[in-house]
């Protein structure tokens, strides 16, 4: 690896590192939630290596609670996780040209905080060529710690009170990946937008009212910086 390249690669790892305060328990709750919803520990496990996602891990772990038809838990997974459509089409101005070995590897590793510290990297003025090399330490990092504290929730999930309510934690990692982002009227239109059509939506089935609050945050943002243009 070049010297620059490697430091953008570092610099990818320490960006993602206070991220990870909310990281780690997030992903216990997945690992729980597995082996709550009646996974074996490999399953809880499995499951997390081929999605990567907790959202969509959380949906399945409900589902599969449920006992609802495999048909419907991939429905709702492939609902939940249509956001990343938008991320990459966000992204792939930036990464585009790459080949397909940075490609592949890049888009298995976006989640929403990789897609929220990409798309800061690369608003930042200066030399982007190599800014897929921190993209890639971040991902990097989150991934393995992801896959650690998941591992240890499918593990010890069984051990662990109910009573702590680990589920909170959820909405604390997020919050903790959009309060740096909203920058601009734009963002904070998008952000209490998208807040309040989520609270609107929350009746849907299958998670749907992710998929209204990202497109209503998506217009408002758009509208709002729009008009600032003009």
């Amino acid at each position: 690896m070049l010297p620059n390249a490697r430091i953008e690669f570092l610099g990818g790892c320490r960006d993602m590192a206070p991220v990870l305060v909310g990281t780690v328990p997030f992903g216990f709750v997945a690992g729980v939630a597995a082996i709550g919803a009646g996974m074996s520990p490999l399953e809880g496990i499995a499951l997390s290596f081929v999605a990567f996602s907790g959202i969509a891990q959380l949906v399945v772990a409900q589902l599969v609670a449920a006992k609802s038809p495999a048909i419907v838990t991939l429905a709702a997974v492939f609902v939940v996780s249509l956001r990343f459509l938008m991320y990459s089409a966000a992204l792939s101005p930036h990464l585009a040209h790459l080949p397909r070995r940075w490609r592949v590897p890049l888009s298995y590793l976006m989640t929403d905080q990789g897609f929220a510290m990409g798309a800061r990297h690369y608003a930042l003025p200066g030399d982007r060529s190599l800014r897929h090399y921190r993209m890639l330490g971040s991902g990097l990092t989150l991934f393995c710690t992801w896959q650690a504290a998941v591992i240890a929730g499918a593990l010890l999930g069984a051990q662990v009170p109910a009573a702590w309510s680990l589920d909170f934690v959820v909405t604390l990692s997020f919050l903790a990946i959009l309060v740096p982002a909203v920058r601009t009227r734009a963002d904070i239109a998008a952000a209490v937008v998208a807040g309040a059509a989520s609270l609107a939506a929350a009746g849907l089935p299958y998670k749907l009212s992710l998929v209204v609050a990202s497109l209503a945050g998506i217009a408002a943002g758009v509208a709002v910086e729009g008009r600032h243009r003009r």
